[in-house]
């Protein structure tokens, strides 16, 4: 079904009154098309009962920075090996600089995406609703949504940062794959970068001996990009007495970058 907006009601005004007529038409709206089936996430019959069934997440998680064990190596190929030795040459040559230069990003404020949305060094926030998990990371105010209501993965999905994410639940293990990633994204610190053809399969689920401990497993799969799987291992921290904080990255975003895609430090203003 397409729905038809105000400015086709402006065109036939237009053409009654020739006065009007000479004026410049606003531009074409996109027409919006209304998909045959809808999920049950947005449906009008939901089970919120279902919501008491789910482990509890509540509170704000904080990243357990190192908990993860020793980190595994991606074994990168191609030009995607080629710029990770490249950087990580740039970072052991003792540039104090050399952070800055490897800033892949075009603004301070472009959001690092997937997976970097659930590895900052900020915390997450878990919201349960029927059929959807939705996490907010305090950085960026960044929000992702996993769908739980059955839906398949896109066939061909639009690139975006986040990716289109879907998930089911095992238990009180929810799982997730997420596609449709922007090639070029940090898979990783320093260099370790995705093409488009990134798939992302995470295993998130309560510390069997410490509830107050988040664990997310996650597995990189990426043809072009990686000789084999990669595995990493996250921990964060239950919080429940904290909220997280509004981030407003572009009201201090003051350090340009140059042609070099060098972030320039401004001193603050006295």
């Amino acid at each position: 079904m397409r729905r038809t907006g105000p400015l086709a009601l402006l065109g036939a005004i237009a053409i009654a009154a020739p006065g009007l007529a000479q004026q410049a038409a606003p531009p074409a709206m996109p027409q919006i098309v209304v998909p045959d089936k809808v999920w049950p996430a947005s449906g009008e019959r939901v089970d919120y009962g279902a919501l008491a069934r789910l482990p509890d997440w509540r509170g704000i998680w904080t990243p357990m920075l190192g908990a993860g064990g020793k980190p595994e190596v991606p074994q990168l190929i191609g030009s995607y090996k080629a710029l990770y030795d490249k950087i990580q040459g740039l970072i052991r040559s003792g540039d104090p600089n050399a952070l800055l230069k490897v800033e892949r990003r075009a603004s301070a404020c472009e959001p690092p995406g997937m997976p970097g949305i659930m590895t900052q060094p900020y915390d997450l926030e878990f919201l349960f609703t029927p059929g959807r998990v939705t996490i907010i990371q305090e950085a960026y105010m960044q929000v992702r949504r996993v769908f739980t209501d059955g839906r398949p993965l896109p066939e061909d999905p639009d690139p975006t940062y986040n990716g289109s994410s879907i998930g089911h639940w095992e238990g009180d293990t929810l799982v997730v794959t997420t596609v449709g990633l922007r090639e070029g994204g940090q898979m990783g610190r320093n260099g370790v970068t995705h093409s488009d053809q990134l798939k992302i399969s995470e295993r998130i689920h309560l510390d069997a001996r410490d509830k107050d401990q988040l664990v997310v497993e996650t597995i990189f799969e990426d043809p072009k990009a990686l000789a084999a799987p990669w595995h990493t291992v996250a921990r964060f921290k239950r919080q429940r007495g904290l909220d997280q904080i509004e981030f407003i990255c572009a009201q201090n975003d003051r350090n340009p970058i140059n042609e070099n895609g060098e972030v320039q430090f401004e001193p603050p203003q006295q």
